[in-house]
Formats: C-alpha cells, structure tokens, sequence
C-alpha cells in the first residue's frame, strides 16, 4: 500500500514540477531573471511556497530548469521535422526554423532572454556552462554530416566550427533582444546563414544566398 501511494504521488509530483518550469519560462522570457521575484512565481503558479522549494531551492535553480526544459524542448522540435536536405540547406533551414519557433512559442523564448543573463552570471564549470554541450554537438554533427556528404570543407574542425556557429547564434539572440525584443531574429537569422554557408561550403559550392531562398520558399 505504501508503495501504491508513492506511485500515486509521483505523477502529480512531476505535474507540479512541470507547471513551476512552465510558469518560469514565460515569466523569464517576457521579463527577464532580475524583474522576477520568487514570489512573483509562486502567484502564478497557483501553488504554495512550500511546493515551490519541494521541488526548486532558489529562483536560480527554477531558472536552470527552465533554460533546459526548453532548450532540450527547442532542439527536440528542430529535429522533428528533418527531410531530406543538402547540409547547406538543412543548416539553413534549422537556423530559420530556431528563429520561427521561437517567435511563435513564448515560452521557448526563454532561450534566448534567460540565457543572454545566464551567460554573464555563470563561468567556467557550472551547470549552466555545461548546458551548452547540447547546441555544440548539434552544430559538430551537422558539419561532420556536411564533410561525409562533400559538401562542406573537409579541411574544417568540426568542434571548431560548431564553436564559431554557436558564438555567432548567442550575438544574433542578444542583438535581436536589443533591436527588436527578438522580433527581427529571422532576418538577423538570414544574414548569418548568408555569412556563415560560403565558409563552410568552400568558392566552388552554392553560396548562402541559395539555401536561405530554399528556406524561405519552405517556410511559406
């Protein structure tokens, strides 16, 4: 009976830890970490305190949940719609489909917001630090993928790359925030796939330009 009633507790145990996460990650996309207070959580999540540290110890863990929730959420739904591309126009079209999902989900949008704070608050070492393994290797895979297709330089180190993609995607969050409260993310997402492609592709292949036309027409 005992363990009956353990099992019984632990849906609505995740239930609730789900709804802290979700709750988090609108407030934090909309506002940010600073402008929300622990109580400001807690009142709209409906739930008590004591079910907020149950599960949270701090805001700062709550806010580490979150950015993983929907950071693993955002890749998961980036790759679920994979079809059969070049590695220029697949890169491109995941640039542009991050962009989309991203206007159209708000509380993906943590992502972006949470994250440009979390950069400057965490160093070397910490969890949020280690969170980035996920986009790194996402982006190493694609120009592996790229390199075994011939399609992009085989001279390339793929770490190397993903390093230099993944900076240049975090630049182009914090200057969409700036400039437009993330609403011009596709059009900064467009310039970055029509700068970044010709590197990775080499003179002799189709420039950025190609893909980011390939993308558009999709996206329609």
């Amino acid at each position: 009976m005992a363990e009956q009633g353990v099992r019984s507790r632990q849906p609505r145990a995740e239930a609730t830890r789900a709804r802290l996460i979700e709750t988090a990650a609108l407030a934090f996309a909309e506002h940010g970490f600073d402008a929300v207070s622990l109580n400001d959580l807690v009142e709209a999540s409906g739930l008590s305190k004591g079910a907020f540290y149950f599960h949270f110890a701090s805001k700062e863990d709550l806010a580490l949940a979150a950015f993983r929730a929907k950071q693993e959420d955002l890749v998961a739904r980036l790759l679920a719609e994979d079809a059969p591309l070049s590695a220029p126009e697949h890169l491109a079209t995941l640039l542009r489909r991050r962009a989309r999902l991203l206007r159209e989900d708000a509380s993906l949008a943590c992502v972006t917001r949470l994250g440009s704070e979390l950069n400057v608050r965490s160093g070397p070492g910490s969890a949020y630090a280690s969170f980035q393994d996920l986009a790194l290797g996402l982006i190493a895979d694609l120009v592996r993928e790229g390199q075994a297709r011939r399609e992009f330089r085989a001279d390339l180190d793929p770490e190397g790359a993903a390093r230099a993609i993944f900076a240049s995607i975090v630049g182009i969050d914090v200057l969409a925030l700036l400039s437009s409260g993330g609403k011009d993310l596709e059009d900064r997402s467009d310039e970055l796939i029509e700068l970044i492609l010709p590197g990775l592709v080499g003179p002799s292949r189709p420039t950025g330009r190609r893909a980011v036309r390939a993308t558009r027409k999709g996206a329609q």
